[in-house]
């Protein structure tokens, strides 16, 4: 397998795995069974569904990047208000995961031109 395809799968896994977690949050706001209230879940895990899909569209995964930052960075800090210590280190991995693949995208896009 090449970069350029490893590349895709990694993204589409971490699409996958994003949109499948918003997804079940959505799903457990509409229930009322998160630890947080409904609206704030639903202001951060719609934005971060949305981002996810729009990740895939690598010609405006620069924008969905700096959303899925937003909502990690929002997330975090709702997680650390109430006391969790261990989720703001899973944002940070996420949002670590999508800046790596853009900037490989973006390398590799470069090193195609120049090539």
């Amino acid at each position: 397998m090449n970069a350029k395809w490893t590349l895709r799968g990694l993204r589409y896994a971490y699409v996958a795995f994003i949109a499948a977690a918003s997804g079940a949050a959505l799903d457990g706001a509409r229930e009322g069974t998160g630890h947080h209230g409904a609206h704030l879940v639903l202001a951060l895990a719609g934005p971060e569904l949305l981002a996810a899909l729009a990740f895939l569209a690598e010609p405006i995964e620069i924008a969905a990047c700096a959303v899925l930052l937003l909502v990690y960075l929002a997330a975090a800090a709702l997680s650390v208000a109430s006391g969790d210590w261990l989720a703001p280190l899973r944002f940070a991995y996420f949002a670590v995961t999508a800046v790596f693949i853009v900037l490989a995208h973006r390398r590799e896009k470069a090193l195609a031109v120049t090539a």
